[in-house]
């Protein structure tokens, strides 16, 4: 059997296995991280995989080989661009397919560079015993659209023609500066969107919700649709701003956190400058604000969070090393030959 069918090797009859889990994947590539993080996933017969994968990515690679009756890939694939309503759409796919089995009580959001920082037995106590719903809130989208919010990131009444590959601000250094004097400019346009701005919420998108915060997330408002069509990032205010305030409805409340914070829900994620850039890597080359390094699996282990955000492959593996390995408890029956989880 292949390292990528190793997770197969357990249990696939989990009807009655209680305290499901569904972990929900938003990938852009299927490249080995991913794998790393599926196989991590489904070491533990509670856990359901779903995936959807960008509809740009045509060599589906390990995936097509797969074979584990726990891993969902959806086929109605979206392409999907940072900053889009797409993110919000491939989303709501993923929700819909983890609703449909009944089985399912968590609803865990996360993207194909996330890696597990502790046994993912471990991981889905965790997620079982939870205050729900968990997710980092930065707070409300300013009404007035002061403080910087009026150059871009949640402005919900300029046009912003993100759901486009080719304009992507992460693209380049260029496209970046490109996207800069675009915020400036339609910053300055004379027209306004009619958005009802009162009662719009930002924060992190990767949530962790249970059953029925993920029935309310599934089905947004029509009219919150039409305000964040257009909006960037809309996937970090419209699951955010349902699940504040489905929350206030039901007399709960959920505090906010800054948005520079290295826990963020249950994640660990950093923001960072890169210290040395050559000029032409200024220019046009590509920069991850958030990749983790190697050098900061430490702290990510003793921030407490489930989850790291932004990992390569090597990171992955040396998440496993220091944080997972040797750890695993109540592990399931595995093929004699394979005791052990790859990585």
């Amino acid at each position: 059997m292949s390292e990528a069918g190793d997770a197969q090797a357990l249990n696939p009859h989990l009807d009655h296995v209680p305290g499901r889990v569904a972990y929900l994947i938003l990938a852009h590539a299927a490249d080995e991280q991913l794998r790393l993080l599926t196989n991590q996933l489904l070491a533990d017969p509670r856990s359901t995989v779903y995936l959807h994968l960008d509809a740009k990515v045509s060599n589906l690679g390990w995936i097509g080989v797969y074979g584990a009756s726990r891993l969902v890939v959806l086929p109605n694939r979206k392409v999907v661009n940072w900053g889009g309503y797409s993110i919000v759409d491939a989303t709501i796919l993923l929700l819909e397919r983890a609703l449909l089995d009944k089985n399912n009580q968590r609803f865990v959001l996360l993207s194909g560079s996330c890696f597990p920082l502790k046994p993912v037995q471990e991981i889905n106590d965790a997620v079982c015993m939870l205050e729900l719903p968990s997710i980092a809130l930065w707070g409300r989208v300013d009404p007035m659209l002061k403080q910087g919010e009026g150059l871009g990131r949640y402005v919900v009444t300029k046009f912003h023609p993100h759901d486009n590959r080719f304009l992507t601000p992460k693209a380049s250094g260029l496209h970046g500066r490109l996207w800069n004097a675009y915020k400036w400019l339609n910053s300055n346009l004379p027209y306004e969107l009619k958005v009802d701005l009162r009662d719009l919420w930002k924060g992190s998108q990767f949530f962790i919700i249970d059953r029925h915060y993920a029935e309310v997330c599934v089905r947004p408002p029509a009219d919150l649709v039409r305000a964040l069509r257009y909006a960037l990032a809309p996937d970090e205010i419209l699951f955010t701003t349902l699940i504040v305030r489905h929350s206030r409805s039901r007399g709960s409340t959920i505090s906010t956190i800054p948005s520079s914070a290295g826990r963020q829900g249950g994640h660990f994620v950093l923001k960072r400058v890169p210290n040395r850039r050559s000029l032409l890597n200024r220019i046009i080359g590509q920069v991850d604000l958030r990749q983790l390094t190697v050098s900061d699996v430490d702290d990510a282990s003793a921030s407490g969070a489930l989850f790291a955000r932004k990992c390569s492959a090597d990171v992955s593996n040396a998440i496993y090393r220091i944080c997972i390995k040797g750890r695993t408890i109540n592990k399931p029956a595995l093929d004699a030959t394979m005791q052990d989880t790859v990585i």
